[in-house]
């Protein structure tokens, strides 16, 4: 029988609660118990750059132990840890789910964040230069409110303006105000926002115009926006360059005058609703 989702337990019970018969294998100092039908993952949330994290409600990076150096992708998360199929047959088989249990470290229990699926492993460097490697789930059941906060999740908006992010509370117009405004300070300015219910407003300018993408959730394919008004060549586009030096080019039909961007962006804020001053479509075309 598994444990309740979204209750405390220890790791012991955690293990007992699945019905193991015999001692689970054990990975990475304990984090990664893997059992017959389940891979426990223990993750202990702290204040280090590059410890694990949960980057938003529905998302979990663990990371290995500071000081911990892996000389490969082998070594840092063994692939029994990692491959929950079986690919051997015609058909792929599910051996395992994986399953996170989560706590800060002042915690002496773990929290049942339940289910979750392992989308990504990526190395990169650590604050110090060092090798790092992450391996990035996705949740199945979004953690609370609650639970989000006491891992360090912020309580209003995560805003991010040229790659620079700020929090801000729900009710801190000034504040916002004050960081949108860097969408006309400069040729090219890049916006997003995001809260705990995962919805997403993106925004690109350039010098005259905007192009905004919604998100309802992580993975959603996104709504556009469209220009209504616009009567110029059908096949003209609108460069926009991304502070990490990217280039990005849209249809100028699916870009804004800049100032209705910044609007856009505004009443995104004040209200938590899918901004009505421009207009919306489904698909990116």
């Amino acid at each position: 029988m598994a444990p309740t989702l979204h209750q405390w337990y220890s790791a012991n019970d955690a293990i007992a609660a699945f019905g193991a018969g015999e001692p689970p294998e054990s990975f990475c100092e304990g984090q990664f118990l893997v059992l017959p039908s389940v891979v426990l993952c223990f993750v202990t949330v702290g204040h280090a750059d590059d410890g694990p994290d949960v980057s938003s409600p529905s998302n979990v990076a663990w990371r290995p132990k500071p000081g911990r150096t892996p000389v490969s992708e082998d070594d840092w998360l063994p692939e029994k840890v990692q491959d929950v199929w079986d690919r051997s047959g015609e058909k792929i088989r599910k051996l395992r789910d994986h399953h996170i249990f989560i706590r800060p470290t002042d915690d002496d229990l773990f929290f049942n964040a339940g289910e979750a699926h392992l989308g990504a492993l990526a190395n990169g460097r650590t604050s110090d230069g060092q090798p790092g490697w992450a391996a990035y789930f996705s949740l199945t059941h979004k953690l609370p409110r609650e639970m989000w906060l006491k891992l360090g999740g912020y309580p209003g908006w995560l805003v991010e303006i040229n790659h620079n992010s700020h929090r801000i509370a729900a009710d801190d117009l000034t504040a916002f105000e004050r960081l949108a405004g860097q969408l006309s300070s400069q040729e090219f300015s890049h916006l997003s926002m995001t809260r705990y219910e995962e919805d997403s407003l993106t925004v690109h300018t350039n010098a005259s115009r905007g192009w905004l993408m919604y998100l309802r959730h992580p993975s959603d394919g996104g709504l556009y926006t469209r220009d209504l008004e616009y009567d110029g060549p059908p096949e003209s586009e609108e460069v926009f360059l991304c502070g990490c030096g990217i280039d990005l080019e849209f249809s100028a039909s699916r870009t804004i005058p800049r100032e209705l961007a910044a609007q856009a962006a505004l009443e995104f804020f004040q209200t938590g609703r899918l901004p009505q001053c421009v207009h919306w479509e489904l698909e990116w075309r």
